[in-house]
């Protein structure tokens, strides 16, 4: 049987494509979550956030993500792409409460 080169070079470049994503995004170093411990959210009590994502080499990105973790500086944030789930640690400024089901934003 054949190989069908037009997918093969297809579903490569998807490849390729999920590769660079997942290597771009830049966290936080230990250092930057202070003395405070991490206060890590059940997966039910997750709260719906915006987040400001640094990547290497392009701007910073507002996304739709959720807060695993906090404490008084840093946010624990996780979200989906098409290279599946990714997170990353960003500044508590970098990150605002996203209004669900009609909650009022707070």
């Amino acid at each position: 049987m054949t190989k069908n080169r037009r997918y093969e070079a297809h579903y490569d470049a998807l490849n390729d494509q999920r590769i660079a994503e997942a290597a771009t995004s830049v966290t936080l170093p230990n250092l930057a979550y202070g003395p405070e411990p991490i206060h890590w959210a059940t997966p039910r009590d997750r709260p719906a956030v915006w987040a400001w994502i640094q990547w290497e080499g392009k701007p910073a990105e507002r996304l739709a993500a959720v807060a695993t973790g906090w404490n008084d500086r840093v946010v624990i944030v996780e979200w989906y792409s098409a290279a599946g789930a990714r997170n990353t640690v960003v500044w508590r400024n970098a990150v605002t409460r996203r209004e669900q089901h009609g909650e009022p934003r707070t």
